[in-house]
């Protein structure tokens, strides 16, 4: 066997990542109550691409023991997953549903069987729709009945689970549901997107204080727990690096989609010039002293609200001019590469496509340097902080060979490219522990539908039936020699 030219720390973990509704199905069953994404994809179908539905997903709820199989397979030492809220407590705020705790506490017995850890967000975009009927993400009392849900799921599952994330990329959700209006409620308010991501911020604060309380309650076991947040971090530059404007440009942008969400939990403190900027536009969010208190834990007596790692996704990155006369949204979701995405807001920035790119066919720039300045830039936050990369992958449109397998030989070059910059910043003292591609398996794309596949497994989308793809193979590999 050829000795790997790039090896990885012993222990570092080797995985992939899911959400709940992408793979799950079995929307009305085992007692589970509907999401604002199920009532969305029933009522809305003409958004999304061929009327594609989570109703069914994966089924991954009935085919859990043989996914685990596969992820073995495959060379997983850990997984990335989500638990759907609507299963634990249908309604959001009531009655625990036992059939959904026996679920998961059988997955997680399953994952451990096999040596594989899961690493368990909380919240991955499926809100209970009797709590969306109330406003959603912009009521603050959305926030009380997601801390107790997220205790609840602290004592039913915290003898299985050892890493928990609060929130998957509260800064995309924010964008897609009240800017661009791609995602539910499909609102285009930037009011509203600014309270919702003070609100996302607020709720992670207080659901890491709620478990600083559960891990120090009574059983020394708990100690071992850890708990963080996943943000998606698309590293921003400015279009002309020797452009002043379009230097302020990228800073404003990389201030509202990244810095909003990053500076709180790693710095214990909002960005002091988004702030500004927000109320220069009359558009702070409703916020009381106290509750800054509770996110600035920088600024308090109190560490109870500093996270144990970080979590980042890594798909792309964005160029920034300051040239946006017209504010403009625009999300590729056809698969066709001459298909541009669009983000403007009016006077501030505007993302321009870099003009030597390479990109997939969704418009998203192929850009593995952008992980690295990411990985090294949590290390300059908060120096020695563990960090996962819990998403990065190339969504391709495939189909099965006649042989049974899928040659995409696109996906191991842009696994193995993103590796060899994460290897790198572990060199430059990045505290880096593990990376789970997205996906395990080709499941449900949100607004793309089925049509965008990112999995290691290939779901044939009339028998569900799942394939090992090369890259799954070729990820066996570099999980057994700890490098590649």
């Amino acid at each position: 066997m050829t000795v790997p030219e790039h090896v990885f720390p012993k222990g570092f973990v080797w995985g992939s990542a899911t959400a709940a509704i992408q793979i799950e199905g079995a929307a009305e069953l085992g007692g589970k109550g509907p999401s604002n994404w199920d009532v969305f994809c029933r009522k809305h179908p003409e958004k999304i691409f061929d009327g594609g539905s989570p109703e069914l997903a994966c089924d991954h709820y009935h085919r859990f023991k043989e996914d685990v199989r596969l992820m073995k397979e495959t060379g997983h030492t850990g997984y990335r997953m989500s638990i759907a809220w609507t299963r634990i407590i249908p309604d959001g705020q009531g009655d625990v549903n036992s059939e959904g705790v026996a679920f998961y506490r059988a997955l997680f017995d399953e994952l451990r069987a096999h040596g594989i850890e899961p690493n368990v967000t909380l919240y991955h975009w499926d809100l209970p729709q009797t709590l969306a009927g109330l406003g959603g993400w912009e009521n603050k009392q959305v926030i009380d009945h997601f801390v107790r849900y997220a205790r609840v799921c602290f004592d039913l599952f915290g003898d299985q689970v050892k890493l928990w994330s609060t929130l998957n990329e509260p800064g995309w959700t924010t964008l897609q549901s009240y800017v661009t209006g791609l995602h539910p409620p499909n609102v285009s308010n930037h009011k509203s997107a600014v309270q919702v991501a003070y609100n996302y911020i607020l709720a992670h604060a207080r659901v890491v204080k709620e478990f600083r309380r559960w891990q120090h309650e009574a059983l020394s076991s708990r100690k071992e727990t850890q708990i963080g947040i996943v943000l998606n971090m698309s590293t921003i530059y400015p279009a002309d690096p020797l452009s002043s404007s379009d230097q302020s440009a990228a800073t404003i942008a990389d201030g509202v989609l990244n810095r909003w969400f990053i500076d709180p939990v790693l710095k214990g403190c909002l960005p002091s010039d988004v702030w500004a900027l927000y109320k220069r536009c009359s558009l702070l969010p409703e916020h009381t002293d106290a509750e800054l208190a509770e996110i600035g834990f920088q600024v308090s007596a109190s560490q109870s609200s500093k996270i144990d790692f970080i979590g980042v996704n890594y798909y792309y990155p964005h160029f920034a001019s300051a040239d946006a006369p017209e504010s403009a949204y625009h999300l590729n979701t056809s698969g066709n590469k001459n298909e541009d995405c669009i983000f403007a807001i009016k006077d501030l920035f505007r993302f321009v496509k870099n003009p030597h790119g390479r990109f997939t066919d969704w418009g998203w720039e192929i850009f593995p340097e952008g992980l690295y300045d990411l990985l090294m830039r949590a290390e300059h936050y908060s120096p020695g902080i563990p960090v996962y990369i819990t998403e990065n992958g190339i969504g391709i449109q495939e189909s099965l060979d006649s042989d049974g397998t899928v040659r995409d030989e696109r996906r191991i070059d842009f696994v193995r490219e993103h590796l060899k910059v994460a290897h790198r910043a572990i060199q430059d003292g990045v505290n880096l522990k593990g990376y789970y591609m997205w996906a395990l398996m080709d499941n449900f794309s949100w607004v793309n539908g089925f049509k965008k596949r990112y999995g290691f497994l290939f779901v044939d989308r009339k028998t569900l039936d799942r394939h090992i793809k090369a890259s799954g193979h070729w990820y066996k590999r570099v999980s057994d020699q700890n490098g590649f």
